[in-house]
């Protein structure tokens, strides 16, 4: 399982604090197997199966249509079984290790535990980071410590990402272990050189989020 203790890695780091500087693009995946996905290029007749019912017969037969590939699948249930029980049972992960759990917002809650007292960490995830009800806690203690620099939101319509969906929406988060009186916010950005547009980025503290989202302390996207 790879299994990467970071304490272990990097021990003087730690004895210094922490990380000074955190950067990364880390994998946006739901800890959760999907089925159709997992067996996409294994068995298309499963990955193709008209129905989730239709697909969950095609897999419990194939101890006898083909037992290696249900070997497989066990492994990989497994493993993804202890993931989430890790995830959301350990105590590593207290602020996003629930609901839908995705790696991108374990890798957030990471990024912000391993820096050091005056460390900064910029790294690139989905808007949902601070729009979402699973990461809420996280946004909200980011807003309420004062450890967020900048929330600076894009579309990917310019095809920044040509891998990933025009649809789908993503951020450059900036977080640090040092005190921010107010952070910058940006929402739609579509190229890089528009988060210096004024008239595009404003400022909000944590008492604004609070009288603009009471209920979840989310971040409003203008």
């Amino acid at each position: 399982y790879r299994f990467f203790h970071w304490h272990l890695a990097f021990p003087t780091v730690f004895a210094n604090g922490g990380f000074d500087v955190v950067l990364g693009n880390p994998p946006w995946e739901r800890v959760k197997l999907q089925e159709q996905e997992f067996f996409a290029p294994r068995s298309e007749a499963i990955a193709s199966a008209a129905n989730s019912a239709i697909r969950k017969r095609l897999i419990q037969s194939l101890p006898e249509t083909n037992p290696e590939l249900w070997t497989e699948w066990c492994a990989a249930t497994r493993e993804a079984e202890g993931q989430s029980h890790f995830v959301r049972n350990s105590g590593r992960f207290p602020l996003c290790g629930k609901g839908d759990v995705n790696t991108y917002a374990l890798f957030a809650e990471h990024n912000r535990a391993i820096l050091g007292k005056r460390g900064r960490a910029g790294f690139i995830v989905p808007t949902g980071i601070a729009t979402d009800d699973t990461t809420k806690e996280y946004f909200w203690h980011l807003m309420a410590s004062r450890s967020l620099a900048a929330f600076l939101g894009f579309e990917n319509e310019a095809r920044i990402f040509k891998g990933i969906d025009h649809r789908v929406n993503f951020c450059l988060l900036v977080i640090g272990d040092i005190s921010v009186t107010r952070s910058r916010f940006a929402a739609f950005l579509r190229y890089p050189q528009d988060s210096n547009d004024l008239t595009r980025v404003f400022d909000l503290d944590r008492d604004d989020i609070a009288c603009l989202n009471p209920n979840t302390k989310t971040a409003p996207l203008f």
